[in-house]
């Protein structure tokens, strides 16, 4: 939309300096954007006396700047104040009449910008204060300082309190505050870091090196009971580090201060990166928050290399420890596959995840043609070697993808590649090699299950503010040659595994991908059995205090009221099993007919709901084991359906692009769905016979795909006896005036926090959206059941 005061701010600007050698004029559109900012940044310099203009605000403008001083209402470059007001303007704040005057409003609207860079305003009248060179710095650029597509207020605190604590140093400069971790925040990061260390403005950098490694080792160690002795220190900075990678910081508890839930969340992400779990913030945790590869040093599991292993490299590769090799389905004879080359591997107890790579490093490689070509290729190589069925077949992206590239090449060109999956049958599962941000946008996008991250290449840009994937399989942090000077020398890169893909050991038999999940659950069964017979807590059936430490793995569902919901939580249970050692790593459960994972969190919560209500016996009525399974996603989707800003008669279409989706844009993604389904069935078999094994019963409803849809025809008969109507009929119960006095509340609280913005009540939501919606989900879970 045009902004009237940005127009008369380009106009302004073009009109001052159209005769001005250098200067390029900006679009005159009343939108900001880099044309604005760049022709306001020449006025400046122009301003300034520097004869060569140049669209970066670099040291030579700001050195002038700093010569000059601060601009505002007693300075005396009258174009210079209105240079200020515009930028002003382009940042979304008051610049007065732009005009120069520098009056009432335009103190006011640098006030505003000011504090949202979390600065310092003055104490003084307003009238006296000015553009300090830095903020005028930041106004020439389109950073935001305020939250933006759904920033984090824990990363903007962050953000908003290194500016605060760092602009008086020299080579540190106002970053944006918008709620979001970039390449520009983490080197603010590690800046202040490297300030922490005792760094000089001509030393700090504000990327990883050797010095500033060292003294991570020597210095940044903070654990349980540190506190920073003033307004900066080690605490505040790990815990910026801890919300910029999503694991959330604890200001509003105080920052600066270590404690006990600080470090059961440390845990939490040492776990994720496979760290050891000591809950501290530790040199290998502290390089795991703020470069790519974590400790470089780190040995992994895994190898992946260009060149065929031999009977002598993989004596190299197997008395080293590693238990897994990256090899290529095809590339050529300096690199390919071969069947030998398989029964080396195998029978030196070693496993294979198969990477498919022709060219890939650089973007005309991309698009759905080649993508779909690329799929193609990939499943006929890993027939003709007797891939088992359900393999990850990892496709490469070898180059630093910028994001507008992923949305144009990348994205298309892994919408072929799962169609060219599809048109063969769903026979293998499609992962990504590549950096960080592209393996999260694709990973957004439902294209891939799991993700083969290039962490090694730290300068990428898309390595740089971005965390881990939450599909991560394996992080490549290191190349080397291995046994260098011996025969059996071979350079490889080394790889983290978190255990998510086991890889293949046979070419002969099928390999459970489950296998790690099962063993997951015996042991947290194992557990339970304790915790009932030894310590005599035999409120609750085994199966429901593992799914209770199930739904609270990311204490997602620990929300207000979530007991009431779910069952009333056993937290005894919960850290006995955390403080219990030796406990398997977290694997995750894979759906054997689309090749898709369950969310296991959810299925803890909703197996919960399910446990703890039983259904009405009018299958058209809900309750809270509806809301707290199925009901609350659907009604979550018709929520989102009123912020879409859609007409009624596509609620529907909306609904169906959004129930059972592979991306991330849903309450009720693919995973949730199966989660529902399975907390319905298992449950009803759990409260029918508490003794029966929750890692049994999975293992049933995953051993074949048959028996994965079979599950889906069992949940559309026990919820709404294999009838479309009494589905949509237990929807519009969801949407509607519920009687029940327990779940009525409920769900109109949790209407109110989410979605009363547009509608106050779902029952005002216009009835073709809500039958939409209904219609919507009837037909996805018809879809599912294999039935007309």
């Amino acid at each position: 939309m045009t902004d009237e005061m940005v127009l008369k701010a380009q106009r302004w600007v073009n009109a001052t300096y159209a005769a001005v050698p250098g200067y390029n004029k900006c679009t005159e559109n009343g939108r900001t954007g880099w044309q604005t900012i760049y022709s306001l940044t020449r006025a400046l310099q122009h301003e300034l006396g520097i004869a060569a203009l140049s669209d970066s605000f670099g040291p030579t403008t700001l050195s002038r700047l700093i010569a000059y001083g601060t601009v505002g209402q007693n300075s005396g470059n009258m174009n210079m104040r209105t240079i200020a007001e515009a930028a002003l303007y382009c940042k979304g704040y008051s610049g007065g009449q732009i005009d120069g005057t520098f009056a009432l409003d335009t103190q006011s609207g640098l006030a505003a910008v000011v504090r949202d860079m979390g600065l310092p305003v003055p104490q003084l009248p307003l009238m006296l204060n000015g553009v300090e060179p830095k903020v005028f710095k930041a106004l020439l650029t389109m950073d935001a300082y305020v939250l933006v597509n759904n920033g984090s207020t824990a990363i903007q605190e962050c953000q908003r309190w290194l500016n605060g604590a760092y602009i008086g140093r020299g080579q540190f400069f106002v970053g944006p505050c918008d709620g979001h971790f970039s390449r520009n925040v983490q080197q603010a990061l590690v800046l202040a870091i490297q300030y922490q260390l005792g760094m000089s403005d001509s030393e700090v950098t504000g990327y990883i090196g050797p010095g500033t490694r060292n003294g991570l080792r020597s210095q940044a160690l903070v654990q349980s009971g540190s506190r920073d002795s003033g307004p900066t220190g080690w605490v505040r900075l790990f815990q910026c580090g801890m919300a910029f990678n999503r694991y959330g910081n604890r200001w509003g508890d105080g920052g600066g201060s270590f404690n006990d839930e600080l470090a059961r969340i440390v845990g939490v992400f040492q776990r994720f990166c496979m760290l050891p779990e000591t809950g501290k913030g530790d040199y290998q945790t502290w390089m795991s928050l703020l470069v790519s590869t974590g400790d470089p040093e780190r040995r992994g599991t895994a190898i992946d290399c260009m060149y065929p292993l031999n009977s002598t490299t993989i004596q190299t590769v197997k008395n080293a420890g590693y238990k897994y090799a990256g090899r290529y389905l095809t590339g050529g004879t300096n690199k390919v596959l071969t069947h030998s080359e398989i029964a080396l591997i195998f029978a030196n107890g070693l496993s294979i995840f198969p990477l498919y790579q022709e060219w890939g490093d650089a973007v005309q490689y991309f698009d759905y043609v080649q993508g779909f070509e690329a799929g193609t290729a990939a499943c006929t190589a890993a027939r003709r070697f007797g891939i088992p069925y359900g393999t990850v077949i990892y496709f490469s992206i070898d180059f630093d993808a910028l994001d507008e590239e992923i949305t144009s090449a990348v994205i298309p060109h892994f919408k072929g590649v799962r169609d060219a999956f599809n048109a063969d049958g769903n026979q293998f599962a499609v992962g990504a090699y590549g950096c960080r941000n592209t393996c999260l946008r694709l990973e957004a996008e439902g294209l891939t299950s799991r993700s083969f991250v290039s962490g090694m290449s730290t300068g990428y840009s898309g390595n740089l503010g971005y965390p881990l994937p939450a599909n991560w399989a394996f992080d490549q942090i290191s190349n080397f040659v291995l046994g260098a000077g011996t025969a059996g020398a071979v350079e490889i890169d080394n790889n983290i595994v978190s255990g998510r893909d086991l890889g293949v050991d046979s070419v002969t038999r099928p390999s459970d991908p489950n296998d790690g999940f099962y063993t997951m659950l015996i042991w947290l069964e194992a557990r339970a059995k304790q915790w009932r017979e030894d310590h005599g807590h035999t409120a609750r059936s085994a199966p429901e205090l593992v799914a209770q430490f199930l739904r609270m793995r990311s204490n997602q569902y620990a929300f207000t009221g979530s007991n009431t919901v779910f069952g009333e939580l056993d937290s005894g249970f919960i850290d006995f099993v955390r403080s219990y050692p030796g406990r398997p790593d977290d694997r995750p459960l894979r759906d054997p007919k689309h090749l898709w994972d369950l969310d296991i969190d959810h299925f803890g919560a909703s197996f919960g709901a399910i446990l703890n209500h039983d259904l009405e016996s009018d299958r058209t009525k809900v309750n809270l084991a509806d809301f707290g399974s199925w009901g609350g996603d659907v009604l979550s989707v018709l929520g989102q359906w009123t912020q879409s800003g859609l007409p009624a008669a596509q609620a529907y279409s909306f609904a169906m692009s959004r129930i059972a989706t592979r991306a991330d844009n849903s309450f009720l993604t693919l995973g949730d769905l199966f989660a529902d389904v399975d907390a319905l069935v298992i449950g009803q078999q759990s409260r029918a016979n508490p003794s029966l094994p929750l890692s049994s019963l999975f293992f049933n409803w995953y051993a074949t795909p048959a028996a994965a849809v079979a599950r889906f025809t069992t949940y559309y008969s026990r919820r709404f006896n294999s009838s479309a109507s009494t589905a949509e009929a237990a929807c519009m119960s969801m949407f509607g005036l519920i009687v029940d006095t327990s779940t009525g509340p409920i769900r109109d609280a949790f209407w109110f926090e989410q979605f009363s913005d547009n509608y106050l009540h779902p029952t005002l939501v216009p009835e073709e959206a809500r039958r939409g919606t209904a219609k919507a989900f009837v037909d996805v879970i018809k879809q599912y059941a294999g039935v007309s």
